[in-house]
């Protein structure tokens, strides 16, 4: 039985594991992050590229990997942040992820540094659980953005 890949709200399941595209959506609240994600498929391969960076990002880094099971290749390769205060697009499954579910390491490129990271869907502010000290689920059913100020139920997961 082979690796299923199939289309998803916004981009690309493969073997359980979603690959979304997100682009851009320069808000009046903040200035242009010039992020996005794209998930490309042609056949048995699978490519994910993300720009998590804008042209004046002092803390920039690259990282990746390549996957493989039964015929079916996933490339990944990020230009990451480590400052990045917004982002529009999507991270891609922790490489653990694959892993667990009998994936080949091909290949291997730098380390992913961020995981529990939510996105404020008004403004794209980021709230990243290692530099708030607190996990996402944990903070108050009333607390807010502090950029724009809409409530935590606002929020999605992109890493």
């Amino acid at each position: 039985m082979g690796v299923v890949i199939e289309k998803i709200a916004g981009g690309i399941s493969v073997d359980g594991l979603e690959f979304r595209n997100g682009k851009c959506g320069c808000t009046t609240v903040l200035p242009c992050c010039y992020s996005w994600s794209k998930v490309k498929r042609s056949g048995d391969k699978v490519q994910f590229t993300v720009k998590a960076s804008g042209p004046d990002s002092p803390g920039m880094f690259s990282w990746g990997y390549t996957v493989a099971k039964d015929g079916t290749t996933v490339e990944v390769s990020i230009e990451d942040d480590r400052d990045k205060k917004i982002f529009s697009g999507y991270y891609p499954p922790a490489l653990e992820e694959f892993v667990s579910k009998g994936w080949e390491v091909v290949a291997k490129t730098g380390e992913r540094e961020d995981f529990g990271i939510w996105r404020c869907a008004a403004c794209r502010w980021l709230y990243k659980e290692k530099d708030q000290k607190t996990p996402f689920a944990d903070l108050p059913a009333d607390w807010k953005c502090p950029v724009c100020k809409v409530g935590k139920d606002s929020f999605e997961k992109v890493a």
